[in-house]
């Protein structure tokens, strides 16, 4: 099972179309790219933690909840802070 077909199912898209597979590669794509801007290395984007930011980054975007994503004591940036050591 692919990367986005895993976060799709956790949540809770079982059998989404292809439109909505896109729609979260996107999200996934764009917590990628913040977690390189953040000085996150290349090779670190396959771990356990870079895996639980992008499902995090997804989950938000795709509630709505973009404002939300990135705070000074939210978890994404304790597991970035982890990443980037």
């Amino acid at each position: 099972m692919s990367e986005v077909d895993k976060i799709l199912y956790k949540l809770g898209y079982y059998d989404s179309d292809p439109h909505k597979k896109a729609e979260v590669q996107g999200y996934i794509d764009e917590a990628v790219e913040f977690m390189l801007e953040s000085g996150v290395k290349p090779e670190k984007l396959t771990t356990q933690r870079a895996y639980a930011i992008k499902s995090i980054w997804a989950d938000a975007r795709d509630k709505g909840e973009i404002n939300d994503i990135v705070k000074c004591d939210g978890m994404v940036v304790a597991l970035i802070s982890q990443l980037r050591r």
